[in-house]
């Protein structure tokens, strides 16, 4: 049952991203909720709001999985210590083949129903986010890698969203994204492939002192826009990460260390 899973779009990101309690819960508030809570703060109602957001993951998905099959089975071959997600099985070429079939179907037929297959925009950002994978695998060397990493987070991001914002939403956005988001990510990132050693940095303590200490640059962004969007970014994050923090303090959960990479 479980390899039947690889054949389904958002099946290999399951099983092999997200596949623990932290996963879910880190996707799950940081891109998820965030994300449909962003349509609705464009004034778009929350049924909608859902509805598309789902829609736009799994087109998203299913072109993104892709990069995840070639950095799994192909780039790791040029790899010095490469991280091998499925140790017990390899997958033959057709297979793999198949996967990729099926997901880029996928792709274009959701493309179809959201009646997006003659807009410019939707195949631009779709062409740098397969240029950014494309980079992502083919980089041999970690520190570059990091560069390409900051680009698939903000495209990831934006992904199930930026074909139903404005442009004023989508720049009002930004600024919170980048800084409480992206930011965050990539110095896990960095961490988690040995390039920077961050101490704590899967504690609560560390997520908690991260929203908190950038509440000033939130202000500030409020400052420039006259919008309190940054500020609400933030504040959702810190209410998330240090509310998880006290209630470990309380005792009423056990005390947690949350790998988000």
């Amino acid at each position: 049952m479980g390899k039947l899973l690889f054949f389904i779009p958002a099946g290999y990101f399951i099983k092999t991203r997200l596949n623990t309690k932290a996963s879910w819960l880190f996707h799950g508030y940081a891109e998820y909720l965030l994300g449909i809570l962003i349509l609705m703060y464009a004034r778009i109602e929350p049924l909608e709001s859902l509805k598309i957001f789902i829609l736009g993951y799994l087109a998203f998905i299913s072109l993104y999985e892709i990069g995840y099959i070639f950095n799994d089975f192909i780039s790791v071959r040029f790899e010095k210590d490469p991280r091998k997600r499925l140790e017990a099985w390899q997958p033959s070429n057709s297979t793999i083949i198949i996967w990729i079939a099926i997901r880029v179907a996928v792709f274009v037929f959701l493309s179809y129903y959201l009646e997006v297959l003659n807009s410019p925009g939707w195949w631009y950002f779709y062409g740098l986010l397969i240029l950014s994978f494309a980079m992502h695998n083919m980089l041999q060397r970690k520190e570059f890698k990091i560069f390409t990493f900051i680009s698939l987070a903000c495209l990831r991001f934006y992904a199930p969203v930026f074909l139903f914002l404005n442009p004023f939403y989508l720049t009002l956005s930004l600024p919170a994204i980048l800084l409480h988001y992206v930011f965050f990510r990539t110095i896990t990132y960095i961490d988690s492939k040995g390039l920077l050693n961050i101490p704590g940095r899967n504690s609560l303590s560390f997520k908690t002192a991260f929203y908190l200490i950038l509440l000033p640059v939130s202000a500030l962004f409020y400052l420039f826009s006259e919008h309190a969007f940054s500020i609400w970014v933030n504040l959702y994050f810190l209410a998330f990460w240090g509310g998880l923090f006290i209630a470990a303090k309380l005792g009423i959960i056990p005390q947690l260390d949350l790998k988000t990479d």
